[in-house]
């Protein structure tokens, strides 16, 4: 009979998971390594797959397989994220108004030299992406734009003289703008037609620095304008000034020839008339009797009453004022005659005063006669 082994001797026979778990920890430390390279891999191509185009930008598709750069306007990326094979590359570039200074040293027609800043703003054209990168290059604005400008803002000043440059202005800007900007030829159903890359919207004149020299001659030139305006401002002033004395002049002259003009009864009738005026009053006045040859006597009235108004009333109880022996005031140098009683001893006339020389130089002027001596009171 044969021998059979007992059972408790047979090993079991693993099982798939057994067998499983069992690679893996043999393989452990090669699954590490194929998830670092994995990792690593990723992150390598993820900028080259994943593509971000920002706001303001378009990009070209260059492809490395497949023709070089794309050309085609229809297949500019627009902005967002794009993916595309490892291989093949994106160049952005911005199609918004862009501004760059640009700082030239340029020479007139005489061959003074002229420091010219300008300013120019462009942007390109989105149609002519695909050309401006495959013909030019992200740098074209130094390859394309900035030749182009110097070669004009040269072109433009070395043409006329310095004096034009800076007096002219509007002209010289209005020249500056019209630059031309380089295109690529492409033939079309009208034949070959020229299609710029770039759009120069404008380029302005900024700032224009003279030699030393010419601006010390224009400073010069304009201190001299000032000086000529005050000095005709000044002979216009003394103009007006002698017109002015010439009228004074006239005015006096015109003057005294009516002064001249008026003769002394004149003078001596208006002197009787004011005096008439004045003894109308029924006031108390004070007599100065004048001297000399034809005085008259001069009243001076003391009361702020109008002439010909009425005596002021007395007081009551009071002695009325004469009224019948009151002797008008006497004409010449006689003493006036008393209220009552006999008349005074005549008083001694007085020597005529001696004419001024006031007096002598105007004849037709009214002559103020001198106070006489008062008569003595009655006893």
């Amino acid at each position: 009979m044969p021998n059979y082994e007992p059972l408790d001797d047979i090993e079991d026979k693993p099982t798939l998971r057994e067998r499983i778990a069992a690679w893996l920890l043999g393989v452990q430390t090669l699954v590490y390594m194929l998830v670092v390279l994995l990792l690593l891999a990723l992150g390598f191509l993820w900028p080259r797959v994943f593509i971000s185009v920002p706001s303001g930008h378009r990009g070209v598709l260059y492809r490395y397989f497949a023709g070089g750069t794309v050309v085609d306007p229809q297949k500019i990326f627009g902005e967002g994220l794009h993916v595309v094979a490892p291989w093949n590359s994106v160049t952005n570039y911005e199609i918004r108004l862009q501004q760059k200074r640009l700082t030239f040293s340029v020479l007139s027609d005489e061959g003074l030299d002229l420091s010219v800043e300008v300013v120019v703003r462009y942007h390109p054209r989105q149609d002519m992406l695909g050309y401006l990168q495959r013909d030019i290059g992200p740098e074209y604005f130094d390859r394309l734009i900035r030749p182009d400008a110097e070669a004009h803002v040269r072109r433009t000043f070395g043409s006329r003289p310095a004096y034009e440059i800076y007096s002219s202005a509007r002209d010289l800007l209005q020249e500056l703008g019209n630059i031309p900007a380089l295109g690529r030829v492409q033939k079309t159903d009208a034949g070959e037609e020229a299609f710029p890359y770039i759009v120069i919207e404008e380029l302005k004149l900024v700032d224009i620095e003279l030699p030393r020299m010419v601006q010390d001659a224009i400073k010069e030139r304009f201190r001299q304008e000032q000086l000529l305006l005050e000095y005709r401002y000044k002979l216009e002033r003394e103009e007006q000034e002698a017109e002015r004395k010439r009228t004074e002049a006239a005015g006096i002259r015109d003057y005294n020839l009516i002064a001249g003009n008026v003769s002394p009864d004149l003078l001596r009738w208006r002197g009787i008339d004011a005096t008439l005026e004045l003894a109308s009053s029924q006031n108390a006045k004070v007599v100065v009797l004048g001297g000399g040859q034809g005085g008259i006597p001069l009243m001076l009235n003391f009361v702020d009453s109008p002439i010909g108004a009425p005596a002021a009333t007395p007081p009551a109880g009071g002695a009325p004022a004469p009224a019948g022996n009151t002797a008008p005031a006497p004409a010449g140098n006689a003493a006036p005659a008393r209220a009552s009683g006999g008349a005074l001893p005549p008083a001694p006339a007085a020597p005529p005063a001696p004419q001024t020389a006031a007096e002598n130089a105007a004849p037709g002027a009214i002559k103020t006669p001198p106070p006489a001596a008062p008569a003595p009171a009655s006893p």
